[in-house]
């Protein structure tokens, strides 16, 4: 399998564990992981016990949700990259030989 691009990356990185899709409005746990604000909540909701990271299972403080500004920014590098990337496809998916080289 080929090894992902740098953009693959980003655009992996840029992602929810909980929803799969582009961050919104990331917020960071106490244990370092970060969320979409409403996804995490979710995960929180109706829950009687103490919350816990969705990802590593710490107990965090619910109300210590901190939004992640820079994260926020990336995305939106990710996005706007995403698109680019996209219209320098070809119609069968590929990029064009003239990015290429």
């Amino acid at each position: 399998m080929a090894a992902e691009s740098p953009v693959e990356s980003l655009q992996e990185e840029a992602r929810c564990p909980v929803c799969l899709e582009y961050f919104t409005a990331p917020v960071t746990l106490e244990c370092g992981h970060n969320f979409c604000r409403a996804c995490v909540s979710q995960c929180w909701e109706g829950s009687d016990t103490a919350a816990s990271c969705p990802q590593c299972r710490e107990t965090v403080q619910q109300r210590n949700l901190r939004p992640n500004r820079q994260l926020a920014n990336m995305v939106e590098i990710a996005k706007r990259l995403s698109l680019q990337v996209a219209k320098g496809r070809g119609g069968d998916g590929m990029l064009m030989a003239s990015q290429v080289s």
